[in-house]
């Protein structure tokens, strides 16, 4: 590594052509290495012609270098290589930052499995390659939030129980049987469960999982609030004591945070689901096949999520799968998988705000404002469509009804905070909104924070106006309870009054047998959201996902993505 640590010292250092005098001990320091080890980099430098090296002569004269030629081609390639070894941090670390994820990509096109140049032996597996405009998130199971990280994460963890998401039957996954008495539930393990390293997976470290995640500060910690307690009976039996929403536990527990992990001894987040982790870092998350999985195997060896960031706008098309907004124009050689989004992005009104936000007239007006705003120029109008509700939409994407204005309204003390988190449509309706609200004579700014910025409640806090959104899985009853009792933004809205009333009306839900009549009863608490001038639903999107015809066994599922497990390739 001293020869290309040295490679990349001459690259920022020095022109071609140009002497310059250097002394043995700073290029030692830069290569992190002895006098003697400089000295044998700088022979062999000057061997292959990369240098010419002219050694001090007489008290107090420094050596003079010279670099005869141009380093970058080499250190590029040499990134290539290391690469095709799956040694990323290594690799990017031979280029400058802003050409990194360029360098992912070029060779992220030239790794398609269809492609006709040679493969390297180590790569001779089943790789699904999907390049992405970011880098993956945390992926411990207690901390999953964003929708890719959660999707990756149902691969790295096995729950208790699992949904067949064609059917939306409960089924046991890690659990081989499972009942309640009263407001308990008792749960028996199948026999010779394993975590990834091979450690057995039992009741102790089922119990452990949920300690964990209880006294975590995770968003998630709030919807297990109902689990009071996890008793181990036997080594493959357990006990859940239940303080509320007794009947909601199957479905809790096919929730992502319910995916048993444990804490490794180097601190590593160790599953027992069908892929385990193999290289997370800025650039590249990879996920190999548990070849130990308890249920069956899938056809994957692997899948690679690559960040290539901004370069996805002009990247050459060589993967198997992309989102067509990544590459708009670009979709001659796929197919496209499209369906409406469940959910919808929507606008937050933070009532806990002293002055002009903690007024209901206010908020109403405001949430009136928005609610008639356009759909942003940079938003196609065909696909999107007028959000009433998470679950209900207008085929329009037009807003319609009575302009709304503040003339009659006071000012604010401050301008109000917009504040959102960078994803395209968000930042579009924030940086929509704070202008709107600015020519209409509220003093309004807004802010862009990285999700995991934004995340944070008392970030949350401090902003007036909050752009978000909320994707529903194929489980309805599932999704609504993670929105309304694990959002970190709704939560930061509500005052304690509300937060009341909201656990209360949820509990209620419960009541009921009748999955319909449930489902009705968290849209009259949405209603209820709106109706005090806290929640306004904006737009649901079409998702749309562009796959290579050699992929067999895909279909879009509720959150954007394709199923991992059901994936095979054809032959190219």
């Amino acid at each position: 590594m001293r020869y290309w640590r040295a490679l990349m010292y001459f690259r920022e250092e020095l022109t071609v052509g140009q002497a310059q005098s250097i002394s043995l001990d700073t290029l030692a320091q830069r290569l992190a290495c002895t006098r003697r080890n400089a000295q044998i980099v700088i022979k062999k430098l000057v061997e292959e012609g990369w240098i010419s090296w002219q050694p001090g002569v007489g008290r107090g004269n420094l050596p003079t270098i010279c670099l005869k030629k141009p380093v970058d081609s080499v250190l590029k390639q040499e990134a290539l290589s290391l690469l095709a070894q799956h040694q990323v941090e290594r690799a990017t670390a031979l280029v400058p930052e802003p050409q990194r994820q360029g360098l992912l990509a070029e060779y992220l096109a030239g790794c398609r499995r269809s492609d006709n140049r040679a493969i390297p032996q180590q790569e001779q597996s089943d790789v699904l390659r999907i390049p992405f405009y970011r880098g993956i998130h945390d992926l411990d199971a207690v901390q999953l939030s964003r929708r890719t990280e959660v999707h990756l994460g149902s691969y790295l963890y096995a729950g208790l129980l699992q949904r067949e998401p064609d059917s939306g039957r409960i089924y046991g996954d890690l659990a081989a049987h499972w009942e309640r008495i009263g407001s308990d539930w008792y749960i028996t393990l199948r026999k010779g469960l394993t975590f990834h390293d091979g450690s057995p997976l039992d009741a102790l470290a089922v119990k452990a999982h949920f300690e964990r995640l209880q006294a975590s500060d995770s968003s998630n910690r709030r919807l297990f609030e109902c689990i009071e307690a996890v008793e181990v009976l036997a080594p493959l039996r357990l006990k859940l004591t239940t303080n509320a929403t007794a009947g909601f536990i199957p479905t809790l527990l096919t929730q992502k945070a319910a995916g048993i992990s444990k804490v490794s001894r180097d601190g590593s987040i160790l599953g027992a689901g069908a892929f385990r982790l193999d290289e997370h870092t800025e650039w590249l998350t990879r996920l190999n096949a548990f070849e130990q999985y308890h249920g069956y195997r899938p056809w994957l060896d692997a899948v690679e999520i690559w960040n290539i960031g901004d370069q996805a706008m002009d990247f050459e098309v060589s993967s198997d799968v992309v989102h067509p907004w990544l590459v708009p124009g670009q979709t001659t050689p796929f197919s496209q998988l499209e369906s409406w989004e469940k959910g919808c992005e929507y606008a937050l009104l933070n009532e806990n705000r002293a002055g002009w936000m903690a007024v209901p007239a206010h908020r109403l007006r405001l949430s009136a404002f928005i609610r008639q705003l356009p759909l942003p120029a940079v938003m196609a109008p065909a696909d999107y469509r007028v959000a009433k509700g998470m679950l209900q939409s207008e085929l329009s994407c037009h807003h319609t009804g009575v302009a709304v204005d503040f003339s009659d309204l006071p000012a604010p003390d401050a301008p109000l905070s917009v504040l959102t988190y960078q994803l395209r449509d968000h930042i579009a309706l924030a940086e929509q909104l704070a202008a709107a609200l600015n020519a209409a004579g509220i003093p309004a700014t807004c802010c862009v924070e990285t999700f995991p910025d934004f995340n944070q409640a008392e970030r949350l806090v401090q902003a007036d106006i909050i752009i978000s959104g909320e994707v529903f899985g194929e489980d309805a009853e599932l999704s609504w309870m993670e929105w309304l009792k694990a959002s970190t933004a709704l939560a930061a809205c509500l005052q304690p009054q509300q937060q009341t009333r909201l656990q209360r009306e949820l509990e209620t839900v419960f009541l009921s047998d009748n999955l319909t009549e449930r489902l009705d009863k968290f849209q009259e608490i949405e209603q209820w959201l709106v109706d005090i001038g806290i929640y306004r639903p904006l737009w649901q999107n079409r998702q749309q996902l562009n796959v290579r015809s050699h992929l067999n066994g895909v279909s879009l599922l509720a959150n954007g993505w394709i199923d991992f497990s059901r994936v095979v390739f054809s032959s190219p």
